[in-house]
Order: C-alpha cells, then structure tokens, then sequence
C-alpha cells in the first residue's frame, strides 16, 4: 500500500487501524464510577446533599460498585477532609467553599467501614455499609 508516496505494510496499517480503534474505546473501557455521593459539610458535620438534616449519615454501597464521593466545604473558616481509612482513600484537606472528588472501589465484602475527616475525627465520623 502506498500513502504519501511512501510503501507501508499491510500489518502497519493494521496495527494503526487496531489503535485507532482501541483510543476510540477507551472511554468506554476505563471503568467510571457507577455512582457519585455529595456530602456538603457543614455545622462540623457531614450531610448527603439531598438531606440537609442527617448528620454523618450511613453511606448504603452496594459491593464492588465503583463511588465517586463530592466534597463541598461549606463550613466557613474550618478546614475539612473525608477519609475512609480502611480502605486507604482519602482526600486532601480543602477550605471553605472549596469543592474536591475522590473514587475508590467498595470491597466485594459485605460489612461496614468508618468515614472521617482526619482533622476531626472525634466528631466528624459516619458509616459506609456494604450490602
């Protein structure tokens, strides 16, 4: 085959036809989150977005589901982190008004793990069960 003047091989041509095909997949191969949870913290405490009125809420998860969490720090002049120690997942402290995301995967055991914010633990903790 001749393109720009130049012979390339069958098997090139192949091969870039095989990438081309495998980049226009990736979005779809690369496992996205099959959920996203928003905890707004405020009052020194965390609060899923839709329930203003449930302080540290329990985090229903199903096993295995991939969770992207949404922080939003709206507790003014505090600094605050969402960590899920026995998981290994966390997030950087952020200020107020500041927003940050994380994904982790949930483990494929049922059970239950604590959540935190590092900086005040003693206060700001809840519970992630895995169904």
């Amino acid at each position: 085959m001749s393109i720009f003047g130049r012979t390339i091989s069958g098997r090139a041509v192949a091969a870039l036809a095989l990438l081309m095909v495998l980049v226009a997949l990736l979005p779809a191969l690369s496992s996205t989150p099959s959920r996203e949870i928003t905890l707004v913290v405020r009052g020194m405490a965390f609060y899923v977005k839709d329930d203003p009125r449930t302080p540290n809420p329990t985090l229903e998860v199903r096993a295995g589901e991939r969770v992207r969490i949404v922080l939003e720090n709206r507790d003014w002049g505090m600094t605050h982190d969402f960590a899920v120690p026995a998981l290994d997942a966390a997030l950087d402290p952020i200020d107020w008004s500041e927003i940050d995301t994380m994904v982790f995967d949930v483990p494929e055991v049922p059970g239950t793990y604590a959540y935190i914010c590092r900086p005040h633990q003693l206060m700001m903790r809840g519970t992630i069960r895995v169904n």
